[in-house]
């Protein structure tokens, strides 16, 4: 028989002590990878400029990383009792020692769950210029021996380029870096390329296509995210399903009402002693907890992620022990 006691150390009165019985709850830290992904200002254009089938739509993927299961022993606030002086001798040899509780303070300040949601940034990718050079026609009045003329001139003026003027000069230079590539790699080329200068060459050739590509391809950011969630069960549900957290779409986890729902299942081993229903207070007696040792599974959509054992005190039996005779 496992005994198990929890103690506050508050004096109620003289040769009286007030102590409480254990209780388990259990800590669940969940580490997730989110993946967002922005697609390319030009991305309409890949199958025409570079003939390549890209994604032209943004979107978040989450994952579950990692899952672990920490259980506590606290003191049980619905399961306070008192006892003797002469009895107390027996708390102070709990496993837990002395608990302390009490009302926590946790002040005005806001902390953050979640981190703010990150949008796209094309800027700087490409070294194509915002304008071009562009002739343009004015007319311009010529005195003539016989009149006044109107004569066409023209004038060479910098014009902003439009997106196809800019998607053609983005897919000029990708084709021009892999032309660059495969001359250099092949020895078709006026300049000698060898050992380190060919390697540093080719990185280089390799950065700059990367670079354009993203203009049409888009490109992803990853992150990490490390929640934790506290689950407490009760004897008051029976099924002992509870629901921890969600996975949602946009890569958060919350116990909001929208996205994929994990739930702790508990199943109780064996079975226990029968409670014993007396509630006096006996003098040189105190009152503990046999825990019911569970098989606990975190589960999606009925699917098993992790399984452990668990003693729940709160589940168990709860029993008297008398240091004396009644």
């Amino acid at each position: 028989m496992i005994l198990f006691l929890c103690l506050l150390s508050v004096s109620v009165r003289a040769q009286e002590v007030s102590y409480a019985l254990p209780a388990t709850s259990v800590t669940v830290k969940v580490d997730v990878r989110q993946e967002s992904f922005f697609a390319g200002p030009y991305a309409a254009f890949a199958k025409k400029m570079l003939n390549t089938s890209v994604r032209d739509k943004d979107m978040v993927t989450t994952e579950i990383t990692r899952v672990e299961l920490i259980p506590h022993t606290e003191a049980d606030m619905n399961a306070w009792y008192t006892c003797d002086a002469e009895s107390a001798a027996l708390l102070s040899m709990s496993a837990q020692g002395l608990v302390s509780v009490g009302g926590a303070d946790r002040g005005n300040g806001v902390s953050w769950r979640f981190l703010p949601g990150l949008s796209g940034d094309f800027t700087g990718r490409g070294l194509t210029e915002a304008e071009k050079e562009a002739i343009q026609i004015v007319y311009e009045s010529v005195q003539t021996d016989t009149a006044v003329v109107q004569v066409p001139v023209e004038h060479k003026v910098l014009v902003e380029k439009t997106l196809e003027d800019k998607v053609s000069d983005a897919a000029d230079m990708i084709l021009s870096v892999r032309r660059d590539r495969h001359n250099i790699a092949s020895g078709n080329t006026d300049a000698s390329y060898s050992g380190e200068a060919m390697s540093a060459a080719l990185k280089e050739l390799d950065r700059l296509e990367k670079e354009y590509m993203s203009l049409f391809c888009g490109y992803s950011e990853v992150r990490r995210q490390s929640y934790s969630f506290e689950v407490t069960p009760s004897s008051a549900v029976k099924n002992h399903r509870y629901l921890v957290f969600r996975l949602t779409e946009d890569g958060a986890v919350t116990e909001g009402v929208k996205g994929i729902p994990y739930y702790l299942e508990l199943q109780p081993e064996g079975s226990l002693p029968e409670e014993s229903h007396d509630k006096r207070k006996v003098k040189g007696s105190v009152r503990y907890r046999i825990p019911a040792v569970c098989k606990v599974t975190l589960s999606r959509d009925s699917q098993p992620l992790l399984q452990t054992r668990i003693p729940f005190y709160q589940l168990g039996r709860e029993s008297v022990l008398y240091l004396q005779s009644k």
